[in-house]
């Protein structure tokens, strides 16, 4: 059923890997990339073009055009006669009131007649207070009393009128505005930065292009008039007075400038810049072979490529069908070498979960990076042209998860699988393809079996020595090696790396672990410590059985280190594979003090339910300490379905009359379901026999090894395990020198002898 539920699991991940790739990197531009060369690379070929095509401005160009092309558009205003024809009205009907009223002032004087001078004095009293809401009480004097005067200013208001005034500023500088503001003690401004010369001026219906400086605000059309009144009444400052004064009050712009009618323009002068610096007759050479790519042959070949492509979009069988395609080949050669090489490393369904989890954020870290990369290839990005952007995708962080969950065959299968990922990305390039694949190799190769933390720094070491050579490599055969591109892309490169060691290190790693249950060499190196809550139990409670668990851990390790197995999960494993008997401790002769033995006053079945009952109490410790199941697999699995013979061959001499079942004094199992179980069972043993012999010579001990190894095989108990004959040849030798060297005999000295 296991077996079942492993296959549709990878039938599962397979046809999801394979749907997600498909629809991160549907775009065909990809295979485009392939055709692309580099720039400052020699051409491998003679390109010429098969078809003509349009060479497009870049975004760039296009947007500096655009602006040239707006920027020459003149800015639009238009002479209102309305406004006009009602400043003149107005300024008419006013000087009329003050010819009336000074009239008046002068019947007044000459008239003898008392009830007529009085009567004048009304009427000149109203219209006088009519009159100064307009103008001051001096000026409207001063108006009054010199037609000449009035006629002139109206005619001078005229001309000002003709010539415009209007409500918008033209500058050319910040500066100008500013001095403006100065002058004229004016802080609201309305003005348009302007550099043109001419501007499109409407009045009466026709459009005309005047000079710019024909469009004058109000406050400089004010000072204009004046200055002309002034010259003809140089000899009487009340008048002057009047004039300025009558010229503020009355001068109203005329001329409007017409922003909406100047952007609409704008935008059309915009939308004509043509999109294309050329065309390419078909037939015509972009590039001969061994010619260096220029950015201007590049461009041209991009266009190339772009044209090819439109021509072949009305075809039903297009790249984007070829792209899928061989991605759906990447991700079955993923798979098929993950089940020929590594099938054996991952037995559990959620482990091969973890495998499928761990493509698809690679893939999808890959689809994130390419989004950056664009963004950082803009031309206003703050990047150095000079970085070969490829190499901040992080590639290595799969195979960097994969080594430390499992081992480095997984890994090195993330780094091909990573690899031609890249090769992909930069369109299908070798030289990244291999040179990903051997820094990723690189990166994890000190990773693998690793007991300490700092072999991440020597992983990160490793991959950036390796990328300095890669990348040296790849500038020499693209004719691009220069300090600048080496030195930048180096840096960006070595980022990536440090950040996906990082990354894996801290939160992903750890992460798979909770998720997936799966127990890694870093849990397996905490697990070690002395300091942990379960193994102080075991010292404080059981300390016979801490240290019989000691020997046993240092044995085992050596042993499995001799015939390939897991040295570490061994030694973990051996740590804890007699928790259990923390709860019973004086019932297990390790722990036994003065000769005293309590089984002594039970019954043999009460005692193998004791010595059985540790196995079970032990599960239910590992689960209170949160042991990893990995390592707690150990406890019922060391002692397997072995039988108690001890309690056995008691029960039988004091019940020789019952008739006794082996299954009632035999352990529950399961039976070792891997090598470092086996390896662990056997070293129990054989640590516990070995204190009770007497003669502890080498060919003693080789015949208790012998012994133990062959009483456990014909009891079935490697039955399922992996381990071979051959392998039972290997432990038994490792088994006898580990012991060898422990029970060697000591040079007796003479004050020994002595004694």
């Amino acid at each position: 059923m296991k077996i079942n539920k492993n296959k549709i699991s990878i039938v599962v991940g397979w046809i999801f890997i394979s749907l997600l790739a498909i629809f991160l990197f549907p775009d065909k531009d990809l295979a485009q990339k392939a055709e692309t060369p580099h720039l400052g690379q020699m051409s491998p070929r003679t390109i010429i073009a098969p078809i003509s095509f349009d060479v497009p401005k870049t975004a760039q160009e296009l947007e500096i055009e655009r602006q040239k092309a707006a920027d020459k558009v003149n800015a639009v205003f238009e002479f209102n006669h309305d406004e006009s024809k009602r400043s003149l009205d107005d300024l008419k009907q006013f000087l009329s009131k003050v010819g009336a009223y000074g009239s008046l002032q002068y019947a007044i004087a000459e008239s003898n007649d008392p009830d007529s001078v009085q009567m004048f004095t009304q009427q000149a009293s109203r219209m006088f207070d009519v009159l100064k809401q307009r103008l001051s009480t001096t000026a409207v004097q001063k108006l009054s009393q010199d037609s000449k005067a009035r006629d002139s200013l109206y005619s001078a208001f005229n001309r000002m009128i003709q010539k415009g005034i209007s409500n918008t500023l033209i500058a050319n500088t910040e500066t100008s505005v500013q001095l403006f503001r100065d002058n004229y003690n004016i802080q609201d401004v309305q003005f348009i930065p302007y550099t043109n010369t001419t501007i499109s001026f409407i009045k009466d219906n026709v459009e005309s292009n005047i000079d710019a400086s024909q469009i004058q605000p109000r406050e400089r059309r004010i000072d204009e008039t004046f200055a002309e009144l002034q010259m003809s009444f140089s000899k009487s400052q009340g008048l002057q007075s009047a004039f300025y004064e009558a010229l503020y009050v009355f001068t109203l712009p005329n001329v409007f400038y017409l922003e909406k009618e100047t952007e609409v323009r704008k935008k059309t002068a915009q939308q004509q810049v043509h999109l294309s610096k050329g065309m390419i007759p078909r037939g015509m050479e972009i590039v001969s072979q061994g010619s260096i790519i220029t950015k201007d042959i590049l461009e041209k070949i991009d266009a190339l490529q772009n044209a090819l492509q439109k021509e072949e979009g009305s075809k039903t069988l297009t790249a984007t069908y070829g792209q899928g395609l061989l991605l759906l080949a990447v991700v079955s050669g993923f798979f098929l070498f993950f089940m020929l090489f590594a099938s054996d490393s991952v037995k559990k369904t959620n482990h091969i979960w973890s495998i499928i989890a761990l493509a698809a954020i690679q893939l999808l870290l890959f689809w994130l990076f390419q989004r950056i990369s664009g963004v950082l290839n803009k031309p206003d990005s703050i990047l150095s042209d000079s970085i070969d952007l490829i190499w901040i995708y992080p590639f290595s962080i799969a195979p960097i998860i994969a080594t430390v969950l499992y081992e480095r065959r997984i890994g090195l299968i993330f780094s091909l699988f990573s690899s031609v990922m890249m090769s992909f990305l930069s369109g299908y390039d070798l030289a990244i393809m291999i040179s990903s694949f051997f820094i990723s190799w690189a990166s994890i190769h000190l990773l693998a079996r690793m007991r300490y933390r700092v072999q991440f720094a020597w992983g990160i070491l490793s991959g950036v020595s390796m990328l300095a050579l890669m990348l040296v490599i790849i500038l020499l055969l693209r004719n691009r090696l220069d300090f600048e591109i080496f030195f930048s892309t180096f840096i960006a490169g070595t980022i990536n790396l440090i950040f996906c060691t990082a990354i894996a290190s801290v939160l992903l790693i750890h992460l798979a672990e909770k998720v997936f249950g799966i127990t890694t060499v870093l849990t397996l190196m905490e697990m070690a410590d002395f300091n942990r809550p379960a193994l102080k139990r075991l010292s404080e409670l059981a300390p016979g059985s801490f240290h019989h668990s000691i020997q046993v851990a240092n044995l085992a390790e050596k042993v499995a280190e001799y015939i390939g197995a897991d040295s570490l999960l061994v030694r973990v494993m051996a740590l804890y594979h007699d928790l259990g008997k923390t709860m019973r401790p004086e019932f297990f002769t390790e722990n036994q003090k003065q000769g005293i033995n309590p089984h002594n006053s039970l019954d043999p079945f009460q005692s193998v339910k004791i010595i059985t009952g540790h196995v079970e109490q032990g599960i239910s410790l590992a689960k209170e300490y949160n042991i990893p199941e990995l390592v707690a697999a150990a406890i019922p699995e060391h002692h397997g379905t072995t039988v108690i013979q001890y309690f056995y061959h008691t029960a039988k001499e004091l019940y020789p009359d019952r008739t006794l079942k082996e299954e009632d004094f035999r352990y529950k199992g399961p039976k070792p379901q891997s090598k470092e179980s086996a390896i662990l069972m056997l070293a129990d043993s054989i640590e516990a026999t070995s204190r009770a012999l007497s003669d502890s010579s080498s060919d003693a001990l080789a015949e208790m090894i012998r012994k133990s190894i062959d009483l456990r095989l014909k009891e079935g108990q490697f039955s399922e395990t992996d381990l071979s004959v051959k392998d039972l040849f290997k432990l038994e030798k490792a088994f006898l020198q580990s012991l060898d060297g422990t029970y060697h005999t000591r040079v007796k000295y003479p004050s020994q002898n002595k004694t």
